[in-house]
């Protein structure tokens, strides 16, 4: 797996072996950070699902000032870390070992805000609905912030209020969606 873009771009980093984590593909990841462009620069990003962290470790090539890192397999976590040295660059990270919801109210308690949240959760699992119902109800949101899901095409996601879909990509069986949440 390799970096597609920033000061990072064609480095290899980690993954995992086997079939359980299913890596975002470099297709995916290179669209996601040239629909999101300039926004990244400068941004505070959240990753949820991490995975290998391929997803947080190009936002930080492409200039985020801070990625939190939230996986709840430890080798997948032990992955992030050894990417994150390799590349110097565990001083703008943090890795949140826990299931996605202690992981965000952790966070949560923190006092911590973020400009962009990408939730990749196993496809077709029911995930993403309870994420941005906990989402819509968070703090962890600053004012025009962004939140990207990376889900199978096949997933019927039911939106809470405040929060609204305003951009699709499909790639294949995946699909990328954009939210925003309107402040009430």
């Amino acid at each position: 797996m390799r970096v597609t873009g920033g000061i990072f771009r064609g480095r290899r980093i980690k993954s995992l072996p086997g079939i359980k984590t299913r890596p975002t593909s470099d297709i995916v990841r290179e669209s996601l950070f040239n629909i999101l462009g300039e926004k990244t620069a400068g941004s505070s990003f959240l990753d949820v699902f991490a995975g290998t962290g391929s997803v947080g470790i190009e936002a930080l090539s492409r200039g985020a000032e801070r990625v939190v890192f939230i996986e709840e397999g430890g080798l997948a976590c032990r992955i992030i870390r050894e990417n994150l040295i390799k590349l110097r660059i565990s001083d703008k990270s943090l890795i949140i070992k826990a299931d996605y919801l202690k992981g965000m109210r952790s966070l949560e308690k923190t006092n911590t805000t973020f400009d962009i949240i990408f939730l990749d959760p196993p496809y077709d699992r029911g995930f993403v609905s309870p994420c941005l119902e906990f989402l819509n109800n968070s703090e962890l949101l600053k004012p025009n912030s962004i939140v990207v899901v990376q889900h199978s095409v096949s997933e019927v996601i039911k939106t809470p209020p405040n929060i609204t879909c305003y951009k699709e990509k499909k790639y294949g069986i995946t699909k990328l969606s954009f939210f925003y949440r309107s402040e009430t």
